[in-house]
């Protein structure tokens, strides 16, 4: 794959501004890019390169194969080293640290801005950080004496109360700051028939979406979807109440490799009067080992009384998975019969009555629930994880149990 020509200013040695913002849409190739070039920046002496995200579980199953893939490209194998979370190059010693700021042990901005030595700090996944105190945190760190300090931002636009639009996009652009901007269009040529059949589908059925996921394009809420920001904002909460029951809810995808949709995995419960919380999104590409695992750690963690799976894509897989791995798992099959705006009504229905709160931020879910168009052909995963652990929690709607 040969470099686009947009991405060429990233490559400038020595950087002509601190910041860098690349966003783009679906099948931008921002990820390519960006790894193709912290590789390259390793190759010269004393760089120690951050590369976080606000949630990384596992960096050698969620990101490392990424870069592990653009090593091979470039036939450099034998020059790095690769750890589960580290990827050094053995000619000069720079390296590239992969690091989450939330962790199952907590925030870890303390931790991170005390790393010594960090010339290049990269927040890949920019739209899942809201919180601004720990982007300057971070930011004020990268302070390195005598080499060139760089603070990469990579993302899928968001909505514009983030505070990265608000400040990098709504006065227009800042002197210190590098903009790089992709769509599919400009990568056109190593992107798949179906991708683009896609890409146009959604532009004729949803050209709302089509704007945010394949153009990139900074969204408000949008009309004519179903939940808005101010919906899920008027009944945020930072610490959860005592609940009653606990359940974790998957969606599986139908595939298991880079292209494929995310597994939706949320967590939940409900309070003695019948009130609703959202826990945790942990959705992601994941293998069906991946995220069998992580649901019977989070349904241990969270002390859930069973997990919620959806059996359409993979039926009794779903249950196998679980139990294989931990067979004191209830596991719940539920099937959906329904269309996606018939399951999602009464759960929206039940935020506008004021009886859904969510604990903290969960950027992209909520980014998705309010994208979320219900008569488009694709299937929201993240939402559809949320709708089946609130109805199965707040309906009781019928389901069978896999033992």
């Amino acid at each position: 794959m040969n470099l686009l020509t947009n991405y060429a200013p990233l490559f400038e040695n020595p950087p002509r501004h601190r910041y860098t913002v690349i966003t783009g849409g679906r099948g931008s190739a921002k990820s390519y890019h960006a790894a193709t070039f912290l590789l390259n920046l390793t190759y010269e002496a004393g760089h120690t390169v951050l590369f976080t995200r606000y949630t990384m579980i596992a960096a050698h199953i969620s990101i490392i194969p990424e870069f592990i893939e653009k090593i091979d490209i470039l036939n450099r194998h034998e020059d790095f080293e690769i750890t589960k979370t580290e990827i050094i190059n053995k000619a000069t010693g720079s390296k590239i640290l992969f690091r989450g700021i939330k962790t199952s042990s907590g925030n870890q901005t303390a931790n991170l801005k005390s790393i010594q030595g960090v010339t290049t700090w990269v927040l890949d996944e920019a739209e899942e950080l809201t919180d601004k105190s720990i982007f300057n945190t971070i930011d004020l760190s990268i302070r390195h004496k005598t080499l060139p300090n760089r603070v990469i931002l990579i993302m899928n636009p968001s909505n514009r109360q983030h505070f990265i639009y608000k400040r990098w996009f709504e006065k227009g652009k800042q002197a210190d700051t590098l903009y790089i901007h992709t769509t599919y269009k400009d990568n056109k040529a190593n992107l798949s028939e179906s991708f683009l059949d896609q890409a146009n589908r959604t532009k004729q059925s949803n050209p709302e979406r089509y704007e945010h996921i394949f153009r990139g394009a900074w969204v408000d809420s949008v009309e004519g979807l179903l939940w808005t920001r101010q919906i899920i904002d008027r009944y945020r909460i930072e610490q959860k109440p005592q609940l009653t029951r606990i359940v974790v809810a998957i969606d599986p995808a139908a595939t298991a490799n880079k292209n494929s949709d995310e597994t939706g995995i949320v967590v939940a419960g409900i309070d003695a009067i019948g009130n609703g919380y959202v826990l945790e999104d942990v959705s992601g590409r994941w293998t069906p080992a991946e995220w069998g695992l992580l649901a019977t750690q989070k349904a241990a963690a969270w002390g859930a009384d069973c997990i919620v799976g959806e059996t359409n894509q993979g039926g009794d897989m779903v249950k196998s998975v679980i139990q294989n791995i931990d067979q004191r798992v209830r596991f719940k099959g539920v099937h959906a019969t329904k269309g996606k705006y018939t399951r999602a009504e009464p759960i929206f229905n039940l935020y506008e009555l004021g009886k859904v709160y969510h604990v903290g931020q969960h950027p992209l879910l909520e980014l998705q629930m309010c994208t979320f168009n219900p008569n488009e052909g694709s299937s929201p995963d993240r939402v559809d994880a949320l709708v089946w652990a609130l109805t199965e929690l707040m309906l009781n709607q019928k389901t069978f149990f896999a033992f």
